[in-house]
């Protein structure tokens, strides 16, 4: 069966075409926003993909632009569909610049979007060439995929380890692209689509090179050069085992850095075909996942996996002595791991044993993974005969004294999170989904729970540790459920607008700051979108109409003028709601004085002011406008 991605963002349609493609045949990976899309695209690698016009853009650009730049794009063939089955098709003109290999205005037409995806599918499979190199890999259907949400890679690398896997693992989140290429189960390559990410960006982090000859090892790679050769053009002398030395710790931090990744896809296809073109150097197969977890993860989510086991004694396996190599253990973590003797209760091992807390949390953890300790409910024997066996005791530690400066960030922090709303104590705003929520949970838990002042006496500020947990455990039961999410949204806006002559909607607000958001990173076009669902759900809202305007003006159709006369009928609307609406007002002035009509805006400004002699806005527009 083929498989095909399916991005559309207006959801009936949505659910509508995943029935009808399904039944014809093809395995649907349906998603509503630029993001998903991109991600699935590059961890799924699609046969075919069907587009959306009318899809928001993701970092200014369509979807259908990203997956062409792709290295996998190129020839995937792309289906742009239009909304003319809700009377709104923008037409061909729309998609002439996305490089799409078919339009269909009304995808609900029966028979047209099906017919088209089948000829594509047959005409690419009849030109289809014998793959090579990575590509090859990557043709093959995916062995394993998911979600990044829950840290899965740690136990998914692990079984490439064991299982001696060739193949390359694909992480993608939005229009990122990161690859680690594995042989016999050991991570021997990295590459990123992030020019921040790739190795030319860690040499110069590492000062190895300079900016100017990092920028001359980019373009010897793109010429095709293997990176010895790169740097020697560029003048770097790396060779032999400093080369070596330096492309293993890169290959080591980067996996780390993909390892603590909480959001996107991963997709791992099988294969040694990239050997041809990627170069090859082993690291220690299993340390990058203590690294990345050390890097990335809260200490609850390495602590939950130990917590039934607190009461017993760990001791180390044969597998320790058989992996050490692959684990890649630090002098300190050495040292804590012979300490895991089977005489030392868990409980007394972390909380005294050598390192911190966090130090001992995701050594355990990592043991654990990797089957290098096991738990007995008893002390075990030192050497064969010994009739009792009495635990090992360690002496608790002293704790130094919390430093002035830490204690005074979280007792101001600790302030704001606790007389704050929900959304204000977690950091979010009212456009935050259940990731968001659940990301900045962990973040700040981790922040404030005493576990992570381990080694330092925070005896002092324990309630007040304590009275933060409850209200960062309040707020995440409340805004990680979409339903109870609404309903604490509309009691604070019913609190927010007491003054309101219309019915706040939830909806709408969460839609209008999307709007906002859209117009700060110039994304004109998604936040004329936004602001017409708003006013569509809440028509009765003048300020709606007022950014709607705005919007109209910056992203409407046709030209300058054309667009000016729209805002200002949808101005009109606003003031007939409102006829003292000072956004409205303002934005009327400013129109009238792009349009070159200083007159007209001067007197509209002026009149502002009348009203609020105070308003900042008006002040600075009609500076604008001249005297």
């Amino acid at each position: 069966m083929k498989t095909l991605l399916l991005a559309e963002n207006h959801p009936p349609t949505l659910e509508h075409l995943t029935g009808l493609l399904s039944q014809a045949g093809y395995t649907v990976r349906a998603v509503g926003d630029p993001g998903s899309a991109m991600e699935h695209f590059v961890a799924d690698n699609p046969d075919l993909v069907v587009v959306s016009v009318d899809l928001p853009r993701l970092e200014g650009a369509h979807i259908g632009h990203l997956i062409r730049n792709h290295s996998q794009g190129e020839l995937v063939p792309i289906v742009a569909i239009d909304k003319g089955h809700l009377g709104r098709a923008r037409g061909v003109a729309a998609v002439l610049d996305l490089k799409v290999n078919g339009y269909v205005a009304d995808p609900l037409k029966p028979g047209e979007l099906v017919s088209k995806l089948n000829a594509l599918a047959d005409t690419a499979a009849r030109q289809a060439a014998p793959l090579k190199g990575v590509r090859a890999t990557l043709s093959r259907p995916a062995e394993t995929a998911g979600e990044l949400k829950g840290f899965p890679l740690p136990a998914l690398l692990y079984s490439l380890y064991k299982q001696r896997r060739d193949g390359v693992l694909v992480v993608a989140y939005r229009d990122l692209t990161r690859r680690v290429f594995f042989s016999r189960g050991t991570p021997v390559n990295y590459d990123s689509s992030a020019r921040q990410d790739v190795l030319p960006s860690y040499l110069v982090q590492r000062r190895v090179v300079t900016e100017e000859q990092a920028e001359r090892v980019v373009q010897a790679l793109g010429s095709g050069l293997r990176i010895g050769a790169a740097l020697a053009e560029a003048g770097v002398e790396a060779a032999g085992e400093e080369l070596l030395h330096l492309l293993r710790d890169y290959t080591r931090d980067r996996l780390a850095q993909v390892l603590g990744m909480r959001e996107g896809r991963y997709a791992f296809y099988v294969g040694d075909e990239f050997q041809a073109e990627v170069a090859t150097v082993e690291t220690p197969a299993l340390a990058p996942i203590l690294d990345g977890a050390r890097r990335a993860f809260p200490i609850k989510v390495m602590a939950g996996p130990l917590r039934p086991h607190l009461g017993q004694f760990p001791v180390r396996t044969p597998e320790f002595g058989k992996m050490l190599a692959a684990l890649g253990l630090n002098t300190d973590d050495l040292k804590l791991a012979m300490q895991v003797n089977g005489r030392l209760a868990l409980r007394d091992l972390l909380a005294h044993g050598r390192g911190d807390l966090a130090q001992g949390y995701s050594l355990l953890w990592f043991l654990k993974l990797t089957g290098c300790v096991d738990f007995s409910p008893t002390p075990v024997a030192s050497s064969p005969g010994e009739a009792v066996v009495v635990p090992d005791v360690i002496a608790p530690r002293k704790r130094k004294p919390l430093p002035a400066e830490t204690a005074a960030s979280l007792r101001e922090g600790a302030v704001k999170i606790i007389t704050g709303s929900y959304f204000h104590c977690l950091g979010l705003d009212i456009t935050a989904d259940t990731d968001a929520v659940e990301r900045a949970w962990h973040e700040l838990a981790t922040r404030f729970h005493p576990d992570s002042y381990a080694e330092f006496d925070t005896s002092e500020m324990r309630d007040l540790l304590d009275s933060v947990q409850e209200k960062l455990s309040a707020a995440y039961r409340v805004l990680s459920v979409e339903e109870k999410r609404k309903a604490y949204l509309q009691y604070l806006m019913s609190r927010m607008d007491a003054g309101r002559s219309t019915t706040v909607s939830v909806e709408a607000e969460i839609i209008l700051r999307r709007g906002e958001a859209a117009l700060k990173r110039k994304e004109h076009r998604s936040a004329l979108i936004c602001f017409e669902e708003a006013v569509g759900l809440n028509p009765r809202e003048p300020e709606y109409y007022s950014y709607l305007a705005w919007a109209t003006y910056l992203a409407g159709v046709g030209p300058r003028e054309d667009r000016a006369k729209a805002a200002q009928k949808v101005l009109r609307k606003a003031l007939s709601l409102n006829p003292y609406l000072e956004r409205a007002m303002i934005i009327s002035a400013i129109i009238d004085s792009e349009m070159k009509d200083a007159s007209s805006a001067r007197k509209k400004l002026l009149k502002v002011l009348e009203l609020n002699p105070n308003s900042q806005l008006a002040k600075a527009a009609l500076r604008k406008v001249g005297r």
